[in-house]
């Protein structure tokens, strides 16, 4: 215990002892019905710019952030942390009589521990199973077929219209026509061209060719 409890070791006998106490954490909140992690995950996905298939940029992208829950990737780099600072400190004792300075001693440690967090993530991004969403952006309509549904879409005389997107989902929107002057019946196919807020610009379908999969 007075090894683990040494001023030199204490950094990375801190660290085991935290991923030993989130990992409890996670574990009753999962128990309880709840989920530490998911609070985790959603702080970090509001403060980052997700790309379109939820991965974070830069370094949290490189060590799997977005595929993996962030409190899983903490875990792994604290356990990564701790051994390693333990490990390097037990063998410079060996070698040498006497452990390096904490705080020197923490550079390779941490080091080591991000191409481990690395390493480990990706192994879990490929065994936990994935949450397929189908949510699309308003912009990603742009360029579909539409089939006014109710009404009679004039300029500034939006009717509704439904569509499908890439995932099959069906969706109702409001559409005028992008040329002023038309008018589009109940039945008409059109093609989206443009968004405005929330309501989009039409034109007829150009080509029978292109249909609302």
């Amino acid at each position: 215990m007075n090894y683990f409890l040494a001023p030199e070791n204490l950094p990375f006998s801190v660290a085991i002892v935290v991923m030993f106490g989130l990992a409890a954490v996670e574990t009753l909140a999962v128990l309880l019905g709840g989920g530490a992690s998911h609070l985790l995950d959603s702080f970090f996905h509001h403060e980052l710019h997700l790309d379109a298939d939820g991965h974070a940029p830069g370094v949290l992208g490189w060590l799997h952030f977005g595929r993996v829950p962030m409190l899983v990737l903490v875990i792994i780099f604290l356990t990564a942390f701790g051994v390693s600072g333990l490990l390097i400190q037990s063998m410079v004792r060996s070698l040498l009589g006497s452990a390096l300075p904490s705080l020197i001693a923490a550079v390779p440690a941490f080091l080591l521990a991000i191409p481990t967090v690395r390493v480990l993530g990706g192994l879990f991004a490929k065994i936990i199973p994935k949450d397929e969403t189908t949510a699309v952006s308003q912009d990603s309509l742009i360029g579909r077929i539409a089939t006014i549904v109710s009404g009679t879409a004039a300029r500034d005389e939006p009717a509704e219209a439904r569509l499908k997107d890439q995932h099959g989902q069906e969706h109702y929107v409001m559409v005028e026509p992008d040329i002023d002057g038309e008018h589009f019946h109940r039945g008409t196919d059109l093609l989206l061209v443009k968004r405005n807020n929330s309501i989009y610009r039409a034109i007829r379908n150009p080509s029978a060719a292109l249909v609302d999969h």
